[in-house]
């Protein structure tokens, strides 16, 4: 398989995101990087490894120099075909990554090499690769790290977002402290917390492929937060690391065998 590097968007398809299906949204929740047994090459104090097995964004693996990796034992061969990443400073630090994997854990080949450019949540997919062991390396950089890694199958929705969608970027959801004197005058105001906030809403979803691949989504957000791409196609920038606010309830509509649904989330800014 050839390999596909990113010189500057947070995402990227494998041969790009042209085509019919390439503005319709990736979600990236299905992960062995929970379960998977870890081991890390080197980490500071008070950037430990094992902060990669969960999926909180303020607790991170920071390795004590570079060339460093992150190896993941699925325990048998496994099927991979995306990456996410959130909570990092790999694009401020100068780093680039390689997802690499492996049949024996000595011999190694790169699925996707990103060059981030941003420290926002990235989000890359690749052409499906089978192996047992995964590590994400990073080739330079000066005291980088990352707090979360997803390791497993993209979700790739049957239809584009529906028309009147705020996209998530676009949604910050800011808690502001203002101060002011006595006599009302303006003395500034404090930033408490930011993100952002938004509801991706699909409809005419075949009703047998939400059972069968979307509500194994549904199910695993009940707990873990997800990665998601909106419209890769157009806007491969926008990426998130969201959790929902409230069950996602599938409705039908129409008359034929089609169902509707809203994803209700918060994302790290």
């Amino acid at each position: 398989m050839s390999n596909i590097t990113v010189f500057s968007p947070n995402l990227v398809g494998a041969g790009g995101c042209d085509g019919p299906r390439g503005s319709y949204a990736r979600i990236g929740w299905d992960t062995i990087t929970r379960t998977a047994a870890l081991t890390v090459s080197s980490e500071r104090t008070g950037f430990p490894g094992e902060s990669l097995r969960n999926a909180t964004t303020y607790d991170r693996w920071g390795p004590v120099s570079t060339p460093a990796w992150a190896q993941f034992d699925a325990g048998r061969a496994v099927d991979i075909d995306y990456v996410g990443i959130a909570s990092h400073n790999l694009r401020s630090m100068g780093a680039e990554i390689s997802i690499q994997y492996s049949q024996d854990a000595i011999t190694w080949a790169d699925a996707i090499v990103l060059t981030p450019s941003r420290d926002d949540a990235l989000l890359a997919w690749f052409e499906p690769v089978t192996a047992r062991y995964w590590r994400v390396h990073i080739a330079n950089g000066a005291t980088p790290y990352i707090g979360v890694v997803y390791l497993g199958q993209i979700l790739v929705m049957p239809r584009a977002v529906t028309g009147g969608h705020t996209p998530g970027t676009l949604s910050r959801a800011t808690d502001i402290m203002p101060s002011k004197s006595d006599s009302g005058q303006f003395l500034g105001r404090s930033v408490i917390r930011q993100g952002f906030a938004t509801t991706y809403h699909w409809e005419n979803l075949p009703a047998q492929w939400y059972r069968d691949e979307f509500d194994r989504f549904v199910a695993a957000a009940v707990k873990y937060p997800f990665f998601l791409a909106g419209n890769p196609q157009r806007w491969p920038d926008e990426v998130l690391y969201a959790w929902t606010t409230k069950d996602m309830k599938p409705r039908y509509i129409r008359a034929r065998d089609w169902m509707e649904v809203d994803l209700p989330m918060e994302a790290l800014a």
